[in-house]
C-alpha cells in the first residue's frame, strides 16, 4: 500500500510539471542561432570532443604495444676461451662477436591490468562532466536570451509610455505659455513644467541607451541583433507557470548544477579507486622476433630468432607517493560531496527566493489596474480643474507623475513576474529549445 501511494504521488508531481513552456518562435530561433554561433559554445563543444579522445586514449591501455629495434654494437674485449684439445694442444672458441647486429620487433600485450579499467571509467566520468557543463551553459544562454527578449519588449513599452508623457507635458507647456502671456499663470509654473519635461526626456534617453545595450548583448549571443524579429508588444508570462509543490522534486532531478556536482563526485570516486590500484601487480605477454648474430656455433652469422613469454611487474617501493595520492583522492571526494550539499542548499534558497519574487510581483500586479484607473481619473480631473484655474501647476504635475508611475509600475511588475518564472524554470531544469 505504501509503494502504491508513493507511485501515485510521483505521478501527480510529474503531471503537475508536465506542461510545455509556451515560448515565442522568435526566442527559439535566436536561441538556436546562439548555439551555432556563440564562440563559448564552440569552445565547450571542443572540450567535449577532447574528453571523448581521452576516453579512447584510456582504452588504448588494453591494446598491445609494438616497437621495432635496429642496432649495431661493437664490443671489446671479446677474447676467445682457450679449451684443451689434447696433449699440448689448445683451441680457441669465441662466444661473443665483436660486431653485433640486431633487427627485430617486440610486442607487449597487457593480460591483467586493473589500472586501465579505472582510468577508462574516470575518463568517461570526465566526459559526462564536460557534456553536462555544455548543457548547463546552454541552459544559462537560452534563459538569458529569453530574458533579453522580454527585456527589449519591456523597454520598448516603457519608451512608448515616456513618449506619451513627453507629448502631454509639451501640450501643457504650450497652455502655460499662453496663460503666462495673459497673466493667468506665473513664469515659475512654466519653468517647473519645462524642468519636468527635461527630466523625463533624460529618462527617455537612458531607456534608449539601455535598449541599445540589450540589442548589443543579443547580437553578441546570437549573432543577430533581433531588431528585425522582435515584433511582440506584450509581456506574456502565462506560458511559464509551474506548480510550486513539484518544483523542488523536479529540480533535484534535472538541475544542471546538481548534475555537475554529482559528476564530480563520480570522478573523485574513480580517483580513489585508481590510487588504490597503483600498487597492484600487472601481467604482460612478451613476444619478439628478428635477426641478429651471436648464436653458437657460428657467432658471426646473422640468424632469425624469436622469443615469447610473460612478465609480472610488481610495485615494491615508490616512496610515499601512493599514500599521498590516495589521501588526496579521498580529500577530493569528501570536498566534492560537501560541494554537492552546498549546491543543494543554494538551489533550495534560489528557488525560495524566486517563488517569493513571483508571489510579490503577482500581488502587486493584481492591484496595478486599479492604480492605473485611479491615476487616469485623477489626471483627467486635474487637467480639467487646471484649465479652469482651480489647481496649481504643481498639483497637475503630481497627477501626471502618478499616472506615469502607475503605467510604468504595471510594466515593471509584469517583467519582474516573467523574470521570476524564467528563473524558476531554469532552476528546475526545464528545457524548451
Amino acid at each position: 500500500m505504501r509503494k502504491i501511494l508513493i507511485i501515485i504521488i510521483c505521478l501527480l508531481l510529474n503531471k503537475a510539471y508536465a506542461q510545455d513552456i509556451q515560448i515565442p518562435t522568435t526566442v527559439k530561433n535566436l536561441t538556436e542561432q546562439s548555439f551555432q554561433k556563440y564562440p563559448k559554445i564552440l569552445e565547450m563543444q571542443d572540450l567535449v570532443h577532447l574528453s571523448e579522445i581521452k576516453v579512447n586514449l584510456s582504452r588504448a591501455g588494453f591494446f598491445p604495444i609494438a616497437s621495432g629495434d635496429i642496432s649495431y654494437r661493437h664490443i671489446s674485449p671479446t677474447d676467445p676461451i682457450s679449451i684443451p684439445m689434447g696433449p699440448g694442444v689448445t683451441g680457441n672458441i669465441s662466444i661473443m662477436p665483436a660486431d653485433n647486429f640486431n633487427a627485430g620487433a617486440i610486442i607487449v600485450q597487457p593480460l591483467i591490468d586493473f589500472k586501465t579499467p579505472a582510468n577508462i571509467n574516470k575518463s568517461k566520468s570526465e566526459l559526462t562532466t564536460s557534456s553536462d557543463n555544455l548543457e548547463s551553459f546552454k541552459f544559462q544562454l537560452a534563459y538569458q536570451i529569453a530574458q533579453l527578449y522580454y527585456g527589449i519588449i519591456f523597454l520598448n513599452k516603457s519608451l512608448v509610455v515616456q513618449s506619451q508623457q513627453l507629448d502631454l507635458i509639451q501640450s501643457n507647456i504650450k497652455q502655460i505659455e499662453v496663460k503666462v502671456k495673459n497673466g493667468d499663470a506665473l513664469t515659475f509654473d512654466l519653468v517647473s513644467m519645462q524642468v519636468k519635461y527635461t527630466n523625463i526626456e533624460n529618462f527617455y534617453t537612458d531607456l534608449q541607451n539601455q535598449l541599445t545595450k540589450q540589442y548589443n548583448m543579443l547580437e553578441m549571443l546570437s549573432g543577430n541583433s533581433g531588431s528585425a524579429y522582435i515584433s511582440d508588444t506584450t509581456i506574456d508570462y502565462s506560458g511559464f507557470d509551474l506548480v510550486s509543490d513539484s518544483i523542488f522534486a523536479v529540480a533535484s532531478r534535472n538541475n544542471m548544477d546538481l548534475k555537475i556536482a554529482n559528476d564530480k563526485i563520480s570522478s573523485a570516486k574513480w580517483d580513489v579507486i585508481t590510487s588504490k590500484r597503483t600498487q597492484i601487480p600487472t601481467l604482460n605477454l612478451l613476444a619478439g622476433a628478428g635477426y641478429k648474430n651471436g648464436f653458437l656455433p657460428d657467432i658471426s652469422a646473422v640468424r632469425f630468432n624469436y622469443y615469447i613469454g610473460a612478465a609480472i611487474s610488481i610495485p615494491i617501493f615508490s616512496g610515499s607517493r601512493p599514500y599521498y595520492q590516495k589521501k588526496m583522492a579521498l580529500i577530493n571526494l569528501d570536498a566534492s560531496t560537501n560541494a554537492l550539499e552546498t549546491q543543494r542548499s543554494m538551489l533550495n534558497k534560489d528557488i525560495l527566493n524566486a517563488l517569493a519574487d513571483m508571489e510579490k510581483s503577482e500581488k502587486k500586479l493584481l492591484g496595478s489596474d486599479m492604480q492605473i484607473n485611479q491615476a487616469t481619473l485623477a489626471l483627467k480631473l486635474a487637467d480639467e480643474r487646471y484649465k479652469e484655474g482651480v489647481i496649481t501647476t504643481l498639483e497637475l504635475l503630481t497627477a501626471q507623475t502618478s499616472y506615469q508611475d502607475a503605467l510604468l509600475s504595471k510594466l515593471q511588475y509584469q517583467y519582474n513576474l516573467l523574470v521570476a518564472k524564467l528563473e524558476i524554470n531554469r532552476l528546475a531544469g526545464k528545457r524548451w529549445w
